[in-house]
Parts: structure tokens; C-alpha cells; sequence
């Protein structure tokens, strides 16, 4: 068990509380979802959190978000806009558009509801998703911290903490790598079970109904859609079996 509200005071002393001990409780399901599942991936991903959170104070933009009014570009095509859906969560999700494609990949209510965005754990939640969608794994991977930075903030700002804030937590994770590594294998295994627990399931619906319709024949490619459906909720990249994988592609050539 890795104790990561430690590993988060080591990145902050002065961070509240609250924030730290709901990122912490989060930790495992980021790692899960966003694949940072080596000390690079994980120290990036908390260096950018704790700048973006103002040093893991807030989960919400101090500014009124007035300024964002009319700011089709991220989706806000209704008045008060702006406000509603202002900066919130570890890397704050701003705009309309954001809360409706986040909510969606997530599935959470955030556009509905914009303000659970600001709590935990979806505050959190919403910085893997951040993470996730631009490809920063990839960045992380070469320790490219001004690449990924200019991802997040789409400028530098703030570089110079948000590089100190990766170096402590690459450091408070040194002695951490195997625990690290046995968690991505549990989550590979659970994703896996899943995956094969789905395909079977859905080609038992799919061998039903084509029955009911009176087809000898059954194509199993639906498998594969129940497959995707488990990697989506998993958030995991799990390579299938060579069996299965061949089972998929001799699906597909009876279609």
C-alpha cells in the first residue's frame, strides 16, 4: 500500500489538508485511468497538479470567470456561462465544452452539474482525464517538463515550480517504483478479467439473438465492442491474449 498523502506533502508541506487527503484517496483510480504507472508518469502528473491547484490549496479558480462570457471557443453560447463554468478541479477544466466532453469520457454529470467538479474525487478524476486526453504520458516518458507544461498551461507559466514540484515528487517516489509496478499489475489484471468476462457475455447475446432470428452462422466481432466498452471504463491499455485477439479477427473475416 503506498501511502500517497506522504508523497504529496513531500511535494507541498503547506498544501491543505483536505485537498491532499482527497488527491490521495483518488490516486489509484488516476494511475488507473491516465496509465501512470511509472514514477516519471506519476511525478509529472503530480508536479502539474499541485501548480495548477495554486500549491494544492484550491480545486477552484479564484477568478469570478466572468471573463470567459461569450468564449465560444470553449463552448459557452450561453449567457453566465462563464461563471458556471469556470476553472475547476487538480487541472481545471474550463468551459462549457470541456465540462460536456470530460462529463462524457468520465461519465459524469459535469455539465449539468459543474460544481462537483471542484470535489473530490472528480476533481481529481478530471486531472487524469486532462492528462490523458492531450497524450502527456509521452512527454513525461523523456522528463520533457516543458512540453508538458505548455499542454497544461498552454504557455510556461509557472514552469520553474512546476518543474520543483516534479523533481520532489520523482524524489518522494525513488524507493516507490516496484509498489508502483505491482499496482499497474493489479489493475492489468482486473482490467483483463473484465475484458474476457464482457467478450464472453456479449457473444452469448449476440449467439442468442441471431438464434432467435433463425442464424446458424454467428459472428463473434461483437466481442470486440464489449472489449472496447471495458477498456474505456477501465481507462487500462491491456493487450489481449493471442487467443482472443485471433478469435476477434476470425470474427471479422465471417462478416
Amino acid at each position: 500500500m503506498i501511502d500517497f498523502a506522504k508523497v504529496l506533502l513531500a511535494v507541498v508541506p503547506s498544501g491543505r489538508r483536505d485537498v491532499i487527503d482527497g488527491f490521495a484517496a483518488s490516486m489509484e483510480r488516476c494511475i488507473a485511468y491516465a496509465d501512470l504507472s511509472t514514477p516519471n508518469r506519476l511525478a509529472g502528473f503530480i508536479g502539474q497538479c499541485a501548480e495548477e491547484s495554486a500549491s494544492f490549496r484550491t480545486t477552484v479558480e479564484y477568478a469570478s470567470g466572468r471573463a470567459y462570457n461569450g468564449r465560444i471557443d470553449l463552448g459557452n453560447i450561453y449567457p453566465g456561462d462563464g461563471p458556471r463554468f469556470k476553472g475547476r478541479g487538480l487541472i481545471q477544466l474550463t468551459g462549457r465544452a470541456n465540462y460536456r466532453q470530460a462529463g462524457k469520457d468520465l461519465g459524469l454529470p459535469l455539465e449539468g452539474d459543474p460544481e462537483t467538479a471542484a470535489a473530490f474525487p472528480d476533481a481529481a478524476l478530471i486531472a487524469a482525464w486532462y492528462w490523458k486526453s492531450r497524450g502527456l504520458n509521452r512527454w513525461a516518458d523523456v522528463r520533457d517538463w516543458r512540453a508538458v507544461t505548455l499542454r497544461v498551461n498552454g504557455g510556461e507559466r509557472g514552469l520553474s515550480e512546476r518543474e520543483l514540484y516534479t523533481e520532489r515528487a520523482l524524489h518522494a517516489l525513488a524507493d516507490l517504483k516496484g509498489a508502483l509496478l505491482t499496482l499497474a499489475d493489479q489493475h492489468h489484471g482486473a482490467a483483463r478479467a473484465a475484458f474476457l468476462k464482457m467478450s464472453g457475455a456479449a457473444t452469448t447475446a449476440v449467439a442468442s439473438a441471431a438464434t432467435g432470428a433463425g442464424v446458424s452462422s454467428v459472428p463473434l466481432f461483437a466481442a470486440g465492442a464489449a472489449i472496447g466498452a471495458a477498456a474505456a471504463a477501465f481507462g487500462w491499455r491491456v493487450k489481449l491474449d493471442s487467443d482472443i485477439a485471433a478469435m476477434l479477427e476470425d470474427a471479422a473475416k465471417d462478416v
